[in-house]
């Protein structure tokens, strides 16, 4: 899956997901770390990337205005702040279920993923 992790989101985790065959940029690697949220959404998306973020509220709010607007991002998944170990074991429990297209347009609370 091609990632892009939100800036509240511990950078080790791409070294951790990227073993595993995961694309992942972060958001300092990009160059973004003063951009919006909604610029964070933008740039994911356009860059055909689904974000992982801590920011549930915003990015809750995000999407629900995306989908309003008729426009289609690239994925979003959020989650609690959680030990790096578990926020790896959640996300390659549901990178086993998930595809990159499976995840367009969604908004993926990780807490279902245990």
């Amino acid at each position: 899956m091609r990632l892009y992790l939100d800036h509240d989101v511990d950078v080790t985790l791409a070294n951790r997901l990227q073993p595993w065959g995961h694309n992942v940029l972060t958001t300092r690697e990009a160059g973004h770390t003063e951009a919006s949220d909604e610029q964070q959404l933008a740039f994911a998306t356009n860059v055909g990337r689904v974000v992982i973020t801590h920011n549930r509220r915003d990015f809750r709010r995000l999407h629900r205005q995306w989908i309003e607007n008729g426009r289609l991002h690239g994925g979003i998944i959020i989650s609690a702040h959680l030990p790096l170990q578990e926020l790896e074991r959640r996300l390659l429990h549901l990178f086993s279920t998930y595809t990159d297209p499976d995840v367009r347009g969604q908004l993926i609370p990780l807490h279902e993923f245990r």
